[in-house]
């Protein structure tokens, strides 16, 4: 919250498919749209959902989620350094909850907030 105005980013995100994976990319994990945080710095994501119920997970930053439809749940995260992480939904939510990857990029605030306003 900045001011009395309310600055919201939101994006969507698949998963990269075989054939357009590339080099040294991780097979039912890569995505096309990481989500992009600052190391160094105190974040808050905020997870929902529009369907079922989900369960948005990063095991190496050690965070789990749940996304509940019609309610916002939230969580604090504090990289340490630059890096990608790999997640996946962690709740049995339908047919193709093993096709539901997580992609988080932690880069320097400098970048952050160059891709911020891009």
């Amino acid at each position: 919250v900045m001011g009395d105005s309310v600055n919201l980013v939101s994006f969507d995100s698949y998963m990269v498919s075989g054939d357009d994976l590339g080099m040294g990319g991780y097979r039912l994990l890569e995505v096309d749209n990481r989500c992009v945080l600052p190391y160094g710095v105190d974040s808050r994501i905020l997870v929902s959902s529009g369907d079922v119920i989900h369960a948005w997970a990063l095991p190496s930053i050690g965070v789990k989620v749940d996304a509940v439809p019609g309610r916002i749940n939230q969580l604090g995260v504090h990289l340490m350094g630059s890096g990608v992480m790999y997640g996946q939904c962690s709740e049995i939510c339908g047919v193709n909850h093993s096709f539901m990857p997580i992609g988080l990029e932690g880069v320097s605030p400098s970048v952050f907030y160059h891709w911020l306003i891009s």
